[in-house]
């Protein structure tokens, strides 16, 4: 939640989620910079709509829907971050817990960027569901979409490649995908035959990396790319350890 609603630690009295002088402040507000970027690559027109596939609590859904889009989708595979999306939806008090050191940690109420007003909340929707299998909810989605955000979920996918083959379906003509992943595959996510790089051919000796495999694949679906940066963000850990993450973020046109 501290991820999604970096304001919630902006409030009088709250721990600032960086508290330190020299703190990398550019790292926060990952899920809003991405739905932004999205945004931004997506021309603007009536009936927009914007596909959030690994939702989770749903910062970047809110974001797209208050950057333009007329109509925005969040999908998540965990119930529990469903729920907590719809409950910020519906104005709900959400409250979580902030880890200070040991077993010492504060309370904070959950809050929304100042510009996500009731008019954007009313503009999502948020559902269940399972990346891998799109192809099956295609119908139940409401059909194609302009643009369609993936923020760091292909690395952690079972199936890599068959979210990958959905987006030819869902993704309309001219629209965008934004593909955003550090490639931290683990096998206790994606077992290693499923893995897009990150080895070495056996039989080559040649290192494989994710980012040419991508390439690969989206050109074979119809993508092309447009787009490419490096993303930081940062995830707290307690008030004094720090995950930092470069994620690349690499956007992709559907012709």
């Amino acid at each position: 939640l501290g991820l999604h609603f970096p304001a919630s630690s902006e409030g009088a009295g709250s721990t600032p989620i960086i508290s330190h002088v020299g703190a990398p402040e550019h790292a926060l507000r990952f899920p809003q910079r991405m739905a932004r970027l999205l945004a931004s690559l997506v021309p603007s027109g009536a009936g927009s709509r914007a596909l959030d596939v690994g939702c989770a609590v749903g910062g970047s859904s809110f974001e797209l829907a208050a950057s333009g889009f007329d109509e925005v989708v969040g999908i998540d595979f965990s119930h529990a971050f469903v729920q907590t999306a719809q409950q910020m939806q519906r104005g709900e008090e959400v409250r979580f817990r902030v880890p200070l050191e040991g077993d010492l940690n504060e309370e904070i109420v959950a809050r929304h960027e100042v510009h996500v007003d009731a008019a954007a909340k009313q503009r999502i929707s948020f559902r269940q569901g399972d990346a891998c299998r799109l192809l099956d909810e295609v119908e139940s989605l409401g059909g194609a979409f302009d643009g369609v955000l993936l923020a760091n979920l292909l690395c952690r996918l079972p199936e890599p490649l068959a979210c990958l083959d959905a987006l030819a379906v869902l993704v309309r003509t001219g629209g965008t995908v934004l593909m955003v992943t550090p490639f931290s595959w683990l096998e206790q996510f994606t077992h290693r035959s499923k893995w897009l790089g990150g080895f070495t051919d056996p039989v080559t000796g040649t290192k494989l990396r994710s980012k040419d495999a991508l390439l690969r694949e989206m050109e074979a679906r119809g993508f092309a790319k447009v787009h490419e940066e490096q993303v930081p963000l940062i995830i707290r850990e307690h008030e004094r350890k720090y995950q930092y993450i470069v994620s690349e973020a690499t956007a992709w046109r559907r012709l």
